[in-house]
């Protein structure tokens, strides 16, 4: 059973990020998975409970892996570039989760996700924040950045690489997916980019150099 449950999961995933939810129909589901479409109802009352399974399967899956990247004891800048390392990896074997993000905003408005979205906010972005914070009051990130802004600013140059796949690979002249050596080179891009914007220079006052002049 937890097979059939998982190849349900599985096929809703790829009808909802390639078709969205309102043309994603229980048969199409039961089809693609090769199960009775009755079966679905065993496990989910509803295509809306289904939907809400399958975002929380990959959201929370997502916020998980990168907030353990996230590690309080480790430099700042290090902890910040493996969670852009984990969060390039995640998006990537997971082909269907920036079609499904882009779908929800743009078909939703984010209404079926903002559970999961006020979860991450709580989990992921706040420790991100965090991170940032410590690292300013000791000196290894820019003080004069808004925390909330500089995590905002860093994940989202993963996640709109991902989301504009189609346009980023003709972009960068190639015909469908961008090869996977392609984004490890823009993955470590990211992070050199980030930090040049993040850790300060000699002309910046960090908090701690402010606290040692008072």
């Amino acid at each position: 059973m937890a097979d059939a449950q998982a190849q349900i999961l599985d096929a809703a995933e790829a009808l909802f990020a390639r078709q969205g939810f309102a043309a994603t129909t229980i048969k199409a589901i039961g089809h693609q998975a090769a199960v009775n479409p009755a079966l679905l109802y065993y496990y989910f009352p509803d295509k809306a409970q289904l939907y809400h399974a399958v975002l929380e399967r990959r959201l929370a899956t997502a916020a998980r892996e990168v907030a353990q990247k996230l590690r309080p004891d480790a430099p700042a800048p290090e902890a910040i570039a493996q969670a852009i390392r984990a969060y390039a990896t995640l998006m990537r074997q997971t082909p269907y989760l920036p079609r499904l993000i882009a779908r929800e905003l743009a078909d939703h408005e984010a209404a079926h996700a903002l559970p999961l979205i006020r979860e991450i906010a709580a989990g992921l972005f706040q420790r991100l924040c965090e991170v940032i914070r410590r690292g300013q009051d000791r000196g290894e990130l820019r003080a004069d950045l808004a925390p909330q802004f500089a995590a905002i600013s860093t994940i989202a140059q993963v996640a709109w690489f991902f989301v504009a796949q189609p346009a980023v690979s003709r972009l960068l002249g190639f015909d469908g997916a961008v090869p996977a050596d392609e984004i490890e080179r823009y993955t470590e891009h990211v992070i050199r980019y980030a930090m040049a914007a993040l850790t300060p220079d000699a002309r910046r006052p960090t908090r701690a150099r402010k606290r040692a002049r008072r």
